[in-house]
């Protein structure tokens, strides 16, 4: 039997390869090798549904547990990589493994304070954890204003805890850095009751008396196992718009790949669900040997309070902004512009059509004018 196609991560984008490998009509043995005890799963009910306990743990799977038997996909959950050899992962405990072609869908890991009973979200245990501790709590607090912050604080306070949001800088959702959405979504926490206390250094009397603390202030992209490796690291893994690393026969993709995006003709690296979701299935078609690789317009979702938003483009690209209708009024699209063209846009009550044309108004470029 030949080497088998190992696939090392066990999040969507590894589900997502797999199934786009084996709908292209590929046929090599599958070996995916995870850290985690976990099926691959949605990571966003995390914040929201399966932490408020709307749904369990097999809700938030990709798949349901036959479909990698089905598909010729050996799962082995619980292993670690060390390191990548030649043509050869070394296992923790010593085993090696032999693999024809490999694809790196490692993830990333939270950041933490250290504040004593600190908990973090990145995995199904994870969110596990916060919400067994969410029964017996009554006041939460929550350090970060980023996606996990603002939902994980919005689905504790739905849970019924007090919940106070603490942040060292002045703004919500900062990585959005839209101060007028910010002042919108400042209101709206403290209507559903949440406090906030930004503008703040945290430490250990920020999160006195509270029964459960969640820190969720971003990621730092699991590279470790490539220490010593010639594969290309920068904030990530280096890859193309193909997502081919720069030894051949390996590949990156999620959240752990620093991709070529020749929509905007720079490289990137994105954390959501809708990346993943697009490049495990354009890399399955290309191990397949199908067309595919990035051509698409980056777009991601967040659910705060039952208000859904809509991010599309690059907002890192901007250095103006426009704004369309009011968020207080549940209809609003923010514009991020760069030199008077549209290259980013946060959407509030639109529908699927006008996400549609705003996507290929980013794609193309356009004026803001042409925005009506």
């Amino acid at each position: 039997m030949p080497d088998p196609l190992v696939i090392v991560g066990g999040g969507l984008a590894t589900a997502r390869v797999v199934k786009s490998y084996r709908e292209a009509g590929g046929d090599d043995p599958i070996v995916v090798v995870s850290a985690d005890s976990s099926i691959p799963y949605h990571r966003p009910p995390l914040s929201k549904r399966y932490l408020r306990g709307e749904v369990e743990a097999d809700g938030t799977y990709v798949e349901p547990a036959g479909f990698y038997p089905e598909h010729g996909a050996e799962l082995r959950l619980e292993t670690v990589v060390e390191r990548i050899g030649e043509r050869e992962l070394e296992l923790a405990g010593g085993e090696r493994l032999a693999f024809s072609r490999l694809v790196l869908a490692t993830g990333a890991t939270p950041r933490r304070l250290g504040l004593p009973g600190e908990l973090n979200l990145r995995t199904l245990a994870d969110s596990t954890a916060i919400r067994t501790a969410a029964a017996d709590a009554r006041r939460a607090v929550v350090v970060g204003t980023g996606f996990i912050g603002l939902e994980v604080s919005a689905s504790l306070r739905q849970l019924g805890l007090d919940v106070t949001i603490a942040d060292r800088g002045t703004q919500l959702f900062r990585p959005l850095a839209a101060p007028l959405f910010s002042e919108y979504l400042a209101g709206l926490y403290r209507e559903h009751g949440v406090e906030l206390e930004l503008g703040r250094e945290i430490d250990e009397a920020t999160t006195a008396g509270a029964d459960l603390v969640v820190v969720g202030i971003g990621v730092t992209p699991n590279v470790e196992l490539l220490e010593g490796s010639p594969v290309e690291v920068e904030d990530g893994v280096l890859v193309n718009e193909r997502f081919e690393t720069s030894l051949a026969q390996i590949w990156a993709v999620g959240d752990v790949a620093r991709f070529f995006d020749p929509v905007f003709g720079r490289t990137r690296r994105i954390e959501h669900w809708s990346n993943a979701n697009y490049q495990g299935t354009e890399l399955g078609k290309l191990l397949a040997g199908e067309p595919g690789g990035y051509d698409h317009v980056s777009s991601f979702f967040s659910e705060l309070f039952g208000i859904s938003i809509r991010v599309l483009g690059a907002l890192e690209e901007h250095d103006d902004q426009q704004l369309h209708g009011s968020f207080e009024d549940g209809q609003a699209v923010l514009l991020y512009l760069s030199g008077g063209s549209i290259v980013a846009a946060l959407a509030l009550g639109q529908a699927d059509d006008e996400l549609a044309r705003l996507t290929e108004l980013i794609r193309g470029r356009a004026a803001a004018s042409a925005y009506r």
